[in-house]
């Protein structure tokens, strides 16, 4: 017996507690049989809780009166009752909590000189030889200014999760690295690519296999060895995709053969001085580019994608126009291709092949660009671009080192969906 009581939770569902137990014996049996039912579990509820209260003074009932998946938002049973039932006076209050909208203030960083030297830090070659600015560091500033902040100014990065489960970004590593041993086993006589050593190797699975094996070992299982890994069903699943995607990579390529392959997986740069607000900066662009081989007098500037679709950019502003649909793949090609017509006299074709995309015969990874409902033009000689290229290129890199432009969250809330930093950020 209790002077003064508090019950708490007095919702019907759970005072008496709603369902009955997981049971193979029908109701109607249990029943018959004078086995235990609910309404009998309800009666031993009834009987503690009148129990409970009869001797007790004063008697406090709380109940929520929001619902979730435990609670209904109803009083209990009980609480009806003795409301109905109840001689003396109950007293009933109801509380709230306050609760005030939250404003969530923007975040800027202002360039302040220090921010500026840092800068300058990160990305001048003048004051660190391994500067780069990559086409990834670019099209982020594009995306988000403050993003590119957090990222590669301030060095922030998310943790890296270990996972036997394969992401994109890890789907794409694997391929780039199959492809990569494919042609490595293709051009270890002869760099010039012919239809018959594609059409044999398309035919070879065990050699296929193997390579996609080795890319497996390396990326995802950071092993060395040359045995064979260990599939689990979603990996076997993935490395069986792949084998199909690098038959796919051939049977494109048997339409384009012959061509000379020059490079796989290059890594390269360009020094770019620029003067800004007076003062002399030397930055580097590069990166490394999939693949690079030549046919006549063009030079393909490939970049693999297994995912997504190809885009078709109305003009070059379009790149450089922040928006979710903005094609920042074709970005990264045209970059490489202007850094690529720098050093070649050959004509420089950027292009995006899309793996399930290219079974088809007429099927072409160059890159086009027009306007929408407008015939569009394949860039098979990057040159006549390349000059408008690099002004647009140089007024962005104006604007990320302006003092007068802050680094602000983008305002397009799309880009936050999948962004490392949404919590930081709060958008």
């Amino acid at each position: 017996d209790f002077k003064n009581l508090i019950i708490m939770s007095l919702n019907e569902g759970q005072l008496p507690k709603s369902g009955g137990d997981a049971s193979f014996i029908p109701y109607n049996l249990r029943k018959a049989f004078g086995m235990t039912i609910i309404e009998h579990k309800n009666a031993v509820y009834a009987y503690y809780f009148y129990r409970l209260i009869q001797r007790a003074e004063n008697v406090t009932l709380l109940y929520n009166s929001s619902s979730d998946s435990l609670n209904k938002g109803e009083w209990s049973r009980f609480m009806l009752q003795l409301l109905l039932e109840w001689p003396n006076e109950i007293k009933k209050e109801y509380i709230e909590s306050g609760q005030s909208p939250q404003t969530i203030e923007s975040i800027t960083i202002n360039k302040s000189p220090n921010l500026l030297l840092e800068l300058e830090y990160k990305f001048d070659t003048s004051y660190n030889n391994s500067a780069l600015l990559s086409p990834s560091a670019l099209n982020t500033y594009l995306d988000c200014p403050l993003k590119f902040y957090y990222k590669y100014v301030a060095g922030l990065n998310r943790p890296n999760k270990v996972s036997s489960e394969i992401d994109a970004a890890q789907f794409g590593s694997i391929f780039h690295l199959s492809a990569q041993k494919t042609y490595e086993y293709l051009t270890s006589r002869d760099d010039l690519i012919t239809k018959d050593v594609l059409e044999s190797l398309m035919k070879n699975d065990v050699k296929l296999q193997s390579f996609v094996d080795f890319a497996f070992n390396n990326i995802l299982f950071k092993s060395n060895d040359d045995l064979k890994p260990e599939y689990n069903g979603q990996q076997l699943i993935n490395s069986k995709v792949i084998v199909s995607y690098l038959k796919q990579l051939l049977r494109n390529d048997i339409q384009y053969a012959p061509f000379q392959m020059i490079a796989m997986e290059k890594f390269i740069s360009e020094d770019f001085p620029i003067i800004i607000n007076g003062k002399k900066l030397n930055l580097r662009f590069g990166g490394i580019i999939d693949r690079i081989d030549r046919k006549e007098d063009t030079l393909r500037i490939v970049d693999y994608k297994t995912g997504g679709t190809p885009e078709t950019p109305a003009n070059l502003e379009a790149l450089f126009t922040p928006s979710k649909k903005r094609p920042s793949h074709i970005f990264q090609t045209f970059l490489y291709a202007s850094i690529q017509c720098k050093k070649e006299s050959l004509k420089v074709a950027p292009s995006l092949l899309y793996i399930h995309h290219a079974s088809s015969e007429t099927y072409s990874p160059i890159i086009e660009i027009g306007e929408p409902r407008k015939a569009k033009i394949a860039v098979s000689d990057f040159s006549i671009y390349e000059e408008k290229f690099r002004d647009r290129l140089s007024l962005l890199i104006k604007e990320i080192f302006n003092p007068e432009i802050p680094f602000t969250q983008t305002k397009d809330i799309d880009f936050c969906e999948y962004c490392d930093f949404k919590t930081l950020c709060k958008k």
